[in-house]
């Protein structure tokens, strides 16, 4: 039985539905919603640029990054006497190169629980504010 099929939202090429990954431009599952590679989080706005829940990047890697993984010394003759080796010359770094994705920030450390002192039933430690001990069920003093 035919079926319709719909533009991908990524590339604009029509395919099925029901497609694991878009043949034409690779993206997978592409009629589901954009979720964190990380933890999978659904993203809500497609101007997020870190996962609010988890902090990863959320901008794909840059596409030159897999074609610079080549030989030192490869190309042609007198390219490797501009800087280090695999650095390309200045000019070449110009406006043409897109800027490198920002690092993902870091999430906040949260300060360790401060005790309440031992448990009277068990001699446990106890979380500060807590009003019953979580392994021997004591009522907390205090």
């Amino acid at each position: 039985m035919p079926t319709f099929k719909h533009p991908c939202p990524y590339c604009g090429k029509f395919i099925d539905r029901a497609v694991a990954a878009c043949p034409f431009c690779g993206v997978l599952e592409p009629f589901s919603p954009k979720r964190c590679l990380n933890c999978r989080k659904i993203v809500e706005d497609p101007a997020w640029v870190v996962c609010p829940s988890c902090g990863m990047s959320l901008l794909p890697p840059p596409p030159a990054a897999a074609g610079t993984a080549g030989p030192a010394g490869a190309g042609p003759a007198g390219a490797g006497t501009a800087g280090t080796a695999g650095t390309p010359p200045p000019a070449a770094q110009g406006a043409g190169a897109p800027p490198p994705p920002p690092a993902p920030m870091p999430l906040p450390v949260a300060p360790p629980p401060q005790s309440a002192g031992p448990c009277s039933g068990c001699g446990a430690p106890l979380p500060a504010g807590a009003r019953f001990c979580t392994i021997c069920g004591t009522m907390a003093a205090g």
